[in-house]
């Protein structure tokens, strides 16, 4: 089932390995597409255990089929571990699809947590960003395309409920402390995430249904839930959602 609102588009799919499939088709032909009018693809990777389900069915199903020497990979968000952390993203990224396909390693631009400082971190991957898309002054990247999660709580990325980072309107990229994770993480910004060509939120399972609920339906209270800061400027906003995470939600097109 499609839904159109505007600028955002809902997809529900019965269950959540055909949400998956479909992502990962999608990005295929995303991908050939773009490669038709230009000479690479940059795309921005999630976290977590939802990403893996999407990388994998890339593997699974398109391996053979994606000019990945043609594919720019960034991330929106990182947890400041080391990469070779299981709880880093990078290396979740790397066992489910870097070490499956033939990436160029020139072609993988992780979010750095080598520093002391996390503050240095996000200042040198927003100088990671700024080089490679020639970007001067105020200037942001767009993306081809960005993926997203949906935290329980209504955050994607690390733009974390009453966190400083919600309010970040200058830099590309920023670093926050979690209290609840006792942790640093880094992140793009909310306005940098805008200003991507399309946004594809992957969301799936009943306990993300209220939060699905809150930032696609619920009052406008972005404090609340970071994910209602979220809007291709330039594109389309899409959500990709299998039935159970789409439970609370009105599917009334009118």
């Amino acid at each position: 089932m499609d839904i159109v609102r505007d600028r955002t588009e809902i997809k529900i799919f019965p269950n959540a390995p055909d949400l998956f499939k479909a992502a990962a088709a999608d990005f295929m032909h995303r991908v050939i597409e773009t490669l038709e009018r230009k000479s690479a693809f940059t795309v921005v990777l999630s976290g977590g255990n939802t990403a893996n389900f999407f990388l994998d069915s890339l593997v699974m199903y398109y391996k053979e089929h994606i000019p990945w020497d043609q594919i720019h990979f960034f991330w929106g968000d990182e947890r400041y571990v080391p990469m070779e952390d299981a709880e880093s993203n990078y290396h979740m990224a790397y066992e489910h699809l870097f070490s499956k396909a033939d990436i160029p390693a020139k072609n993988i631009h992780r979010i750095p947590t080598e520093f002391e400082d996390p503050k240095q971190a996000a200042q040198q991957y927003e100088l990671t960003l700024r080089k490679f898309f020639n970007l001067n002054g105020e200037a942001y990247p767009k993306f081809d395309l960005v993926y997203l999660g949906l935290g329980e709580n209504a955050h994607t990325a690390s733009l974390m409920p009453f966190s400083d980072a919600l309010t970040a309107s200058k830099q590309l990229v920023t670093s926050l402390w979690v209290p609840e994770l006792n942790r640093y993480r880094i992140t793009l910004t909310a306005h940098t995430f805008n200003q991507s060509l399309s946004i594809i939120f992957l969301v799936s399972g009943e306990n993300k249904k209220l939060a699905v609920w809150d930032v696609l339906e619920g009052p406008l209270l972005p404090e609340h839930y970071p994910a209602q800061l979220i809007q291709s400027l330039h594109g389309k906003t899409i959500w990709y959602l299998d039935k159970a995470a789409a439970g609370k939600l009105c599917l009334d097109k009118n």
